[in-house]
This record gives structure tokens, C-alpha cells and sequence, in this order.
């Protein structure tokens, strides 16, 4: 059978071919298509023969500014996750050699010294939404909160492999070092839509990074585990108003599980037709209830804490400029980004971060009912 490739590009085809004949034992390799979608890595669907029958599996490229330490971490979660029942995120297929990396001369356009592989089992189900596309349906909603909770309880018992961990630090200690990351940014900041934005609002976003970082005392005690850290629905796939998988996890790490369903709050109830609109009381109510309830069947999650929801809404605050930091990082340290579209996404979080400042009472009511 001859492979059939969709790449239009000969030297990245056969890159992909010698990478599964030389490292796993699965069959022939006979279609490749590339995944578009993703803000960071590359990723491509191949479909491999064996017995009279064809498997797809899910290839990743990773971009070349990751640490290998950072994808090692994302792994021995993944495969600690699986031990302990949680069957929606796409299992590891391990080499012939037993790792889950590859490390291959880099293909052409890829900027690295070297090209660092991994290959997963294919999720079925349908990639509906996006980080910006939130319009789920109820039955989604309480799906979505229902994985997040699961996920939550299949992380105890976890530690860290020797030589795995994610550098980036956890969230009270990563929000100090944004202003000094912002002001940077100040330097650079021309007369585009976005900078124009940006320097406008550059005190306010400030004042609310001082808030968030006061906090950091009041936090201690609370819940550490290991969380996604980017759950949001363009990471996950439905089928029948059902969540049936999750992926993404390359920027999981231990941190507060508060932080995680802060985080969720923020991607899934944002109104973005307006950037004043804030969050959606009928859906945040839906997801944190159906969160909070799921944890209550579970063994090795209870629903949040009183210390928690008392700090939810600081916490909401902090996940929102953690999103923002996104934003800009990737504005202004990718060249020529695209101006109108980052507009959105940055007028967006300042819009939350004046909108969750001025709705304090309105969402300790939310969280009251929740």
C-alpha cells in the first residue's frame, strides 16, 4: 500500500516515515495529514496498517523553544493519570525502546538542532469549540466540569520523575514576575491596535498584578495537585453532548486546584461578544455546581473548601491575567503577529480584568450558589 501524504512536503513525509519504522512496531505506515489548529505545536494524524486493519494515531511535533524536561513531566502525568483509571486523555505509544520521546535531526523549517517527537493514541470525537468559542450546550457544560473533577481525582499519588518538571513556576510565584515581563513590553510598543491598547491600560493592569500577588499568604493551606493548567473547550472532544476526551497537557504542573478551576471559570463562562460582558451566571453556576458535585463521589477529590470558595474570586483575577500574559507573551515575542486578532484576545482579558474588580459581590453570590 502505498503511503499517501498531504504535507506537500517530500523531506517532512519521509521524516515521518523513518521516524515509525525505525522507532515503533506498529505496521505500515500509509496516510499522513497535518492538524491545524494549534498555537504551539505542530501535529499530524497518521494512519497505520496492520492485520487487514488501519489504527490512527496522533503524531506530535513539539515546538523547539520546549524543554525536554517540561514534555517528560507532561508524559509520566499522562501515563500516572491512565494507572489510576482516567481513560479520556490519549495514552503514550511507546517506542520499541520503551520511551515515550523521539529525538530525530530537526526537518526543514523546524528551528531546532533537533526535532522532538512523541505519538499518542487518536481521541475520537469532535473538536467543537475553541479557547474564544464557548457556546456549549448545558448537557457540555456539566460534562466538562465532570472531566475536570475526574481528572482532579486521578492525579493523587503522583510524584515527579527524577529530571521531570515544569519551569514554569506555580501561579503565586509566576504573577510577580509579569510586571517587570509588561514593562518590558512597554519598550517595545509601537502604534499598533494592540500597543495602543496596551499602553492605555498598562496602570491598570499593573494595580491589579499588585492585588493578585497580596494574596499569596492567604492562599497557603489550600489543595496542591496536579492540574491541566489549560482547560478550556478546544481542548476537549464531545460526541453526543458528552465530553470523550481531553488533550494538551504541556503545560500541566502541581499547583493549586483552585487555580484550575479559576482557570476553567475563566475559559468556559467569558462572554466574548463584548468586552465588558464578564462571565455568564447560568453557566457558571452550571459548571462549578457540576463540579463540586462530581467531587463528592469521588475518593481522592472533595468539592472546594471554604478557605477555597472564599478565594475564588481573587482566584478568577489571578487566572484571568495569566491568560493575559499569554496574550502579550506571544504578541510580543512572536514577529508579526497578527494585529486585529490579538486585539481581541487582549481586549478581551483587560475587559475581565476591570469587569471581575467591579462584580465582586455579584460573583460571591454565583459562588454562594454554587
Amino acid at each position: 500500500m502505498e503511503l499517501q501524504s498531504e504535507l506537500n512536503d517530500e523531506g517532512l513525509t519521509e521524516a515521518i516515515r523513518c521516524l515509525t519504522e525505525e522507532n515503533y512496531d506498529l505496521g505500515k505506515l500509509t496516510r499522513i495529514k497535518e492538524i491545524l489548529g494549534g498555537y504551539c505545536h505542530k501535529s499530524y494524524a497518521l494512519w497505520i496498517a496492520v492485520d487487514n486493519r488501519v489504527q490512527r494515531y496522533f503524531l506530535r511535533l513539539y515546538n523547539p523553544n520546549v524543554i525536554e524536561t517540561e514534555i517528560l513531566f507532561e508524559h509520566a502525568l499522562l501515563n500516572h493519570l491512565k494507572s489510576n483509571g482516567f481513560t479520556l486523555a490519549a495514552g503514550i505509544v511507546p517506542c520499541r525502546n520503551k520511551a515515550t520521546l523521539v529525538h530525530t535531526p530537526s526537518p526543514e523549517n523546524h528551528r531546532g538542532r533537533t526535532a522532538l517527537w512523541a505519538l499518542f493514541e487518536f481521541l475520537d470525537g469532535e473538536a467543537k469549540y475553541s479557547w474564544t468559542d464557548t457556546d456549549l450546550t448545558d448537557k457540555e457544560f456539566i460534562s466538562a466540569a465532570e472531566i475536570l473533577a475526574h481528572l482532579h481525582h486521578c492525579g493523587h499519588g503522583f510524584e515527579k520523575p527524577p529530571g521531570a518538571d515544569r519551569v514554569q513556576p506555580r501561579i503565586m510565584e509566576f504573577i510577580p514576575t509579569f510586571k517587570n515581563r509588561f514593562s518590558a513590553f512597554m519598550g517595545q510598543a509601537g502604534d499598533r491596535r494592540c500597543d495602543r491598547l496596551f499602553k492605555d491600560n498598562f496602570g491598570s493592569i499593573c494595580n491589579a498584578l499588585d492585588i493578585a500577588a497580596s494574596y499569596n499568604g492567604r492562599f497557603q493551606g489550600m489543595k496542591e495537585i496536579p492540574i491541566h493548567c489549560d482547560y478550556h473547550p478546544g481542548n476537549l472532544k464531545f460526541r453526543d453532548e458528552k465530553g470523550v476526551g481531553i488533550f494538551d497537557f504541556d503545560w500541566s504542573k502541581v499547583d493549586y486546584r483552585l487555580f484550575d478551576v479559576a482557570l476553567a471559570l475563566v475559559y468556559f463562562t467569558s462572554i466574548w461578544d463584548d468586552q465588558a460582558a464578564g462571565l455568564r451566571p447560568d453557566k457558571f453556576t452550571l459548571f462549578l455546581s457540576a463540579y463540586n458535585k462530581t467531587c463528592l463521589r469521588l475518593s481522592h477529590i472533595n468539592p472546594l473548601s471554604k478557605q477555597e470558595r472564599r478565594h475564588l474570586i481573587p482566584m478568577l483575577s489571578i487566572a484571568n491575567l495569566y491568560v493575559l500574559n499569554w496574550d502579550l507573551v506571544d504578541f510580543y515575542d512572536t514577529p508579526n503577529q497578527n494585529d486585529d486578532e490579538y486585539y481581541s484576545y487582549i481586549n478581551h482579558n483587560i475587559g475581565l480584568v476591570r469587569w471581575i474588580a467591579l462584580h465582586e459581590d455579584k460573583l460571591k453570590r454565583w459562588v454562594n450558589k454554587s
